[in-house]
């Protein structure tokens, strides 16, 4: 609290180790919640809760935090059960889990209107061991559109296995760093662009994992009967699939063209900048050709 009130700090995160059942565990942590609330903070909380917890905790979870999540640990059933034995089944006590705690945010709307903070306001995360078990980056994709696309969650963390000394899995070799950020970029791809699952299928090679290339440059380089793309005739989604082009570029070059035709090279320039303008001129086709160009990707 005191941290807070001297605003070195905007916010906390609060999780805990499986020691004992998750309803124990469960309320502990909310009884410190209560604690920060009752006693006026009102910064943002982002709580981890416990497989397996019951549904009256989390309903409880929900109005104290901001953000909530259950970490899925692993992309499908039975590495979890390898990797986490004493947290229960993975479809009942997480994945389950996972969609009440969605339910409840959904109920919660009304009320995060009539509140400044808590009521899950930021949405419902999870995260995933990447590369403990001979996991491969397919499976990851899989899993995460899945929760993107039929639970609605508002972020998917991983984190590279490392191994540790004196554990079951101290033997195992630690996953290289760059999976973890190129799944970060998949995820994000897939959250804030608008790629589906089978846009990955020919960027996975024939064992399910990525190069250690951008996916967006890779995907240029496996769909060239996509490209260029016609800025004045693509979709909001067709453009984010330019590389180097996010949401807020592309709400750019999609009210530009609204008032006026993007017809030359200076054109773009003007909407996006000449830097940005010149790294996406390969990707592009406007109308007087000879202001543009589109070079063959290798």
């Amino acid at each position: 609290m005191q941290l807070w009130k001297q605003r070195e700090i905007t916010g906390l995160f609060l999780t805990s180790s499986m020691f004992k059942d998750p309803d124990y565990i469960t309320e502990r942590q909310l009884t410190v919640l209560r604690m920060l609330r009752e006693a006026g903070y009102t910064g943002y909380i982002h709580l981890r809760l416990m497989p397996g917890v019951s549904k009256g905790y989390i309903r409880e979870a929900v109005e104290l935090a901001d953000r909530l999540g259950i970490n899925l640990e692993t992309p499908t059933a039975d590495s979890f059960s390898i990797l986490c034995p004493n947290k229960g089944d993975y479809r009942q006590a997480v994945l389950k889990r996972l969609e009440w705690v969605v339910n409840e945010v959904k109920r919660a709307r009304n009320r995060r209107l009539e509140n400044k903070y808590g009521f899950g306001r930021s949405g419902v995360d999870t995260q995933m061991i990447v590369g403990a078990l001979g996991d491969n980056d397919w499976q990851h994709l899989e899993t995460t559109v899945r929760l993107y696309e039929d639970l609605g969650l508002r972020r998917v963390f991983y984190s590279a296995f490392k191994p540790i000394e004196n554990t079951p899995l101290e033997d195992r070799h630690p996953c290289p760093s760059y999976r973890e950020r190129r799944l970060y970029q998949c995820s994000f791809l897939v959250r804030d662009y608008g790629f589906k699952l089978k846009d990955f299928v020919d960027l996975v090679d024939d064992e399910g994992f990525l190069p250690n290339v951008d996916p967006k440059i890779l995907f240029v380089k496996r769909n060239p009967d996509l490209f260029p793309v016609d800025l004045n005739e693509a979709s909001y989604y067709d453009i984010l699939k330019i590389p180097r082009v996010g949401p807020v570029t592309a709400r750019k070059i999609i009210a530009a063209r609204n008032r006026r035709e993007i017809r030359c090279f200076s054109d773009l320039e003007n909407v996006v900048g000449p830097c940005l303008a010149h790294t996406i001129a390969p990707y592009i086709h406007l109308k007087e050709k000879r202001l543009t160009y589109f070079l063959k990707i290798t």
